[in-house]
């Protein structure tokens, strides 16, 4: 089935879902187990620039994702979960099924519990429910924390965490993860892509995470948190100029990256605010000669709010705020990707929802570390330095 053919019966069955699928619960050994499935199919249109790989100046509907899930309850202490997902967002995930998470989560008490296996990474207020598009006012995550291209290897790692909740009575309640384990690869991510841009092709690109997150949940609709995750990452492949390809490979001596984030929610009003810095030191080689050392300084920040008008009208607006590197000229494009963007999301019925979303940037960063949906692959004549974008968005969740 060719990919045009595949578009077309994924969004008849987007449309169609809501109407033909529902929750599959069901018992093996006296246990439940619970079934849940979700897609989405999206259109978008640019005036300029062709974004996230797509042919958006033309308008394009190569933004699809799906997926489906299965968990259960073995044992009163004892869950276990995993979800396979699929996507096509231009040149990212091309139909490719993967297993976007599985995991055994058992919890000792409230306060201390452990997982292991695929586990998705805490990481501010939205990294790890990146899938969960059903949840978001926003058909797009603000990209200067949460960008869709790089959704592939931020979403979890395969390892391990310990975790837990605290209530402290009048104080709320207070959430802790501590983890350890590997960054998965994609050999289609954001990153790979835009470096194929500039000759550089990656065999693998991975390597150890460690990290943690600590959430402040106040009793009168405040969220206060903070995220760290410390990385070292190795990328073997090669690199083509003039026609002559060089083997070449990168080493992390740094990759930390500090998360802070606020929310707060009262009745149908919610304001989210998040910063992140990451600072990466990364020595580059070929034909195993270090020939540079690549030292980035990158902060992204957002604002936004959102307010439910109605029972089935939701609107909202964000300013979202990326820096490639604070320690150089940030003015311009190529050093900083600034997108403000206003959205309605509309409820057709408790499973079924469509979104109407417009973002106006002003920014092309394209080198690999700082890509935000902008490429030099799939922009030929040049990027020029604004996008005005539509993307429409219609998905089902069960």
């Amino acid at each position: 089935m060719n990919n045009s053919v595949t578009r077309l019966v994924l969004t008849a069955l987007t449309f169609a879902a809501p109407s033909l699928f529902a929750q599959v619960d069901f018992k093996v050994a006296d246990r439940a187990v619970q079934v849940h499935s979700f897609g989405s199919q999206g259109f978008m249109y640019s005036n300029q620039n062709n974004y996230l790989s797509l042919p958006t100046s033309d308008g394009s509907f190569a933004f699809t994702d799906g997926g489906a899930n299965i968990s259960t309850q073995l044992t009163d202490k004892l869950r276990v979960g995993a979800q396979v997902y699929i996507r096509n967002v231009g040149e990212f995930g091309n139909w490719r099924p993967e297993l976007d998470w599985a995991f055994g989560d058992y919890k000792f008490k409230n306060w201390f519990g452990i997982r292991a296996g695929k586990v998705k990474t805490a990481l501010g207020l939205y990294n790890d429910v990146q899938d969960m598009d059903s949840l978001h006012t926003f058909a797009l995550l603000p990209e200067a924390v949460y960008p869709i291209d790089w959704r592939s290897i931020t979403i979890a790692h395969i390892g391990g965490d310990v975790y837990g909740n605290i209530e402290a009575k009048r104080l709320g309640t207070f959430a802790y993860t501590a983890y350890i384990g590997l960054r998965p690869q994609d050999p289609n991510s954001g990153y790979t892509y835009a470096a194929k841009g500039g000759g550089t092709t990656y065999d693998s690109l991975g390597g150890k995470q460690i990290g943690g997150d600590l959430r402040w949940t106040m009793p009168f609709g405040v969220v206060l948190g903070a995220s760290y995750i410390q990385q070292d990452i190795t990328g073997i492949g090669a690199v083509t100029l003039a026609g002559v390809i060089t083997p070449s490979h990168q080493d992390t001596k740094a990759d930390q990256m500090a998360q802070y984030y606020a929310q707060y929610t009262f009745k149908g009003f919610r304001f989210d605010a998040e910063y992140r810095r990451n600072l990466r030191d990364v020595n580059l080689y070929r034909n195993n000669v270090q020939f540079f050392e690549s030292i980035v300084d990158s902060r992204g920040s957002y604002f936004a709010g959102t307010y439910r008008v109605a029972k089935h009208l939701e609107l909202g607006a964000y300013r979202s705020i990326y820096y490639v590197d604070t320690r150089k000229d940030t003015d311009p494009p190529a050093m900083h990707h600034f997108d403000t963007a206003v959205c309605a999301r509309i409820d057709l019925n408790n499973h079924w929802y469509a979104k109407v979303e417009g973002h106006f940037v002003d920014g092309a960063p394209t080198s690999p570390s700082a890509s935000r949906g902008l490429y030099a692959l799939s922009n030929p004549s040049g990027i020029l330095p604004t996008t005005n974008l539509l993307v429409i968005r219609t998905g089902f969740s069960f």
